[in-house]
């Protein structure tokens, strides 16, 4: 047996997490099969740690090496070790990555920390939105998120996961694509009087299932479909001089933008938009403006329900 105070054979010594007063060592692999070895708290795995607590850790015992059947990432257990030894705490300011990784590394299929995991998931759940007002795309990350919703079964945040998808995404292309570096139009982006524009497409973006891809093919159709009739329908109120407002300004004010900001297949964005023009200053009454917000509002609720149904595969729709 090796001396306890070095480093395994064929392992490095992880330069931060290779404690003096550490009780157990822990070997894990990249993806090039090199081996990192830590020395570690055994208390503090085990008090945690499904997974460690079942080993019944000894500090004699010598290394206990991560099995490559769990699917570890060694860069995903050194972002669990910066959240149990406070250097990178999981906390509302993490980064997607960090989160993610932490998540994955603590799952009950992995090395099963679940207090950290449940906290990862709700972490990972505030990053990306879950009703429709106001809807605010998340601007990277999109695919990843949605197949760690899929696999822990994060079901909050999957109907906006695909809502961005479709509506900010080339999400059929098979190719890995990296950031824009030119600007949003400035006629469709987000302006003091409330426009609403589109974010940058993610750093890098995975390609996506199949299966995915089809649900965000019947998304867009089912967007597109049941939206077209009520953007290019001026509204009508009580009021007959307020319907002859609409009449007049909603081609300038709404469809022609609509048309050359790609609003048609965004309507949740689109509305909000609506909502956000000063329509009394053009001459509707308030009572009218008051309604019509309403009816704009309950319309991005109704869209939002909808979604559920437009992503379901034909032999699930009732």
């Amino acid at each position: 047996m090796y001396d306890e105070d070095q480093s395994p054979p064929n392992a490095n010594r992880h330069p931060r997490y290779w404690f003096e007063d550490g009780s157990v060592i822990v070997q894990a692999s990249d993806k090039q099969e090199r081996a990192t070895a830590f020395k570690l708290h055994n208390g503090l795995l085990r008090r945690h740690s499904g997974y460690f607590s079942g080993l019944h850790l000894e500090r004699s015992s010598g290394v206990v090496t991560i099995s490559s059947n769990l699917g570890v990432q060694l860069e995903d257990f050194i972002s669990l070790l910066e959240h149990l030894y406070h250097d990178s705490p999981l906390s509302s300011k993490a980064t997607f990555p960090h989160v993610a990784a932490v998540l994955r590394v603590s799952s009950p299929s992995q090395l099963d920390f679940p207090s950290i995991h449940d906290l990862a998931r709700g972490y990972l759940e505030a990053m990306f939105p879950s009703s429709p007002l106001p809807f605010v795309h998340p601007n990277r990350h999109l695919e990843e998120a949605l197949a760690l919703a899929a696999q822990y079964r994060i079901t909050s945040i999957e109907k906006g996961l695909y809502y961005s998808l479709v509506t900010t995404t080339e999400f059929e292309s098979d190719a890995v694509v990296t950031e824009a570096t030119e600007d949003v139009g400035s006629d469709c982006a987000v302006g003091q009087d409330g426009d609403i524009g589109h974010p940058h497409p993610s750093t890098v973006r995975h390609v996506l299932p199949s299966a995915d891809v089809e649900k965000c093919r019947r998304l867009m159709t089912g967007l597109v479909d049941h939206f077209t009739p009520i953007l290019f329908t001026p509204p009508t109120t009580p009021h007959m001089p307020c319907t002859d407002v609409f009449a007049d300004k909603w081609m300038p004010l709404v469809v022609q933008y609509a048309i050359s900001c790609n609003g048609i297949h965004t309507p949740l964005e689109t509305l909000e938009r609506i909502k956000q023009i000063d329509w009394a200053a053009g001459g509707l009454c308030p009572a009218c403006v008051k309604e019509k917000k309403e009816e704009w509002t309950q319309e991005q609720v109704e869209v939002w329900e909808r979604v559920d149904g437009w992503l379901a595969t034909p032999s699930n729709v009732k």
